[in-house]
């Protein structure tokens, strides 16, 4: 099944996307818990259906909701029934690893041969047939990271390293290795040494913060550095802190939020 905010249905479906509806919202909060050890995971999840006459067919048992389970790594592509409005889901070791996405969605375990909701938008006049499987609800899609990827350090994944061509005081950064090679001149390579042994908080504010912006920045236009070693661990460090890389979204937000928000930190240098 391939579901999109664009799909386009014969009948009314309620979402955020389609306006067929004037009110009522159909949305799913879903809470991880993940046993690092054994790759298991426990998907807790809340639903929130405000259409009265969408949430009478499900607690009627006319309608059911379920939830689309995709991950690529795994080749894992099902859906899930969820217990309504709220109840978890299991799922084995191995079944999902790394990006993960969810989508949830209403649809009919039976007919209904004259169905007239209320707050309809008007193109569709009348009461519709609708039909045993057709969906009613979508909502939106989101993304969990799976599995350890995500727990890399973000020392592991950069790499300070000096050269001569690199100006004074300036900082360049090189995607196009196994890891992110971030370039200074060798005298402020030795000065960054000295301070990631006593003064780590200034480090993160003055070096890793405008490598990481530089990181996200790129990767809003282009994601071709899929072949390096480094992506997979940080996209889903970014996934699991809910950092997206399309363009118009803040990267300063987003790298403060990668690195835990390192002007917090800057106080441990005046206390210590």
């Amino acid at each position: 099944m391939r579901l999109s905010d664009f799909t386009k249905f014969p009948h009314p479906v309620l979402s955020p996307f389609t306006g067929d509806f004037l009110s009522g919202e159909f949305s799913v909060d879903f809470d991880v818990s993940e046993n690092l050890k054994t790759g298991a995971l426990f998907l807790r999840h809340n639903i929130v259906l405000t259409h009265p006459d969408v949430a009478y067919l499900v607690a009627s048992g006319q309608a059911v909701v379920g939830c689309l389970v995709k991950c690529s790594d795994t080749y894992y592509n099902e859906l899930r029934l969820l217990s309504y409005p709220e109840g978890s889901v299991d799922f084995v070791s191995g079944s999902l690893l790394n990006k993960v996405s969810l989508r949830p969605i209403v649809w009919l375990s039976t007919e209904l041969q004259r169905w007239s909701p209320e707050a309809l938008h008007s193109e569709f006049s009348g009461a519709v047939f609708m039909e045993l499987g057709d969906i009613i609800a979508i909502g939106a899609e989101s993304e969990i990271s799976v599995g350890q990827a995500k727990l890399a350090s973000i020392e592991s994944i950069f790499e300070l390293n000096n050269s001569s061509e690199v100006e004074e005081g300036e900082i360049r950064v090189d995607l196009e290795g196994d890891r992110i090679s971030i370039l200074v001149s060798p005298t402020v390579f030795s000065v960054i040494e000295l301070l990631r042994q006593r003064e780590m908080a200034v480090v993160l504010n003055s070096v890793y913060l405008p490598a990481v912006m530089e990181v996200l920045d790129r990767l809003q236009a282009d994601h071709s550095y899929d072949e390096w070693r480094w992506f997979v661990p940080f996209m889903e460090k970014c996934r699991a802190k809910g950092i997206a890389h399309e363009s118009g979204v803040s990267i300063l937000e987003g790298a403060q939020k990668l690195l835990e928000l390192p002007a917090l930190k800057l106080d441990e240098v005046i206390k210590g």
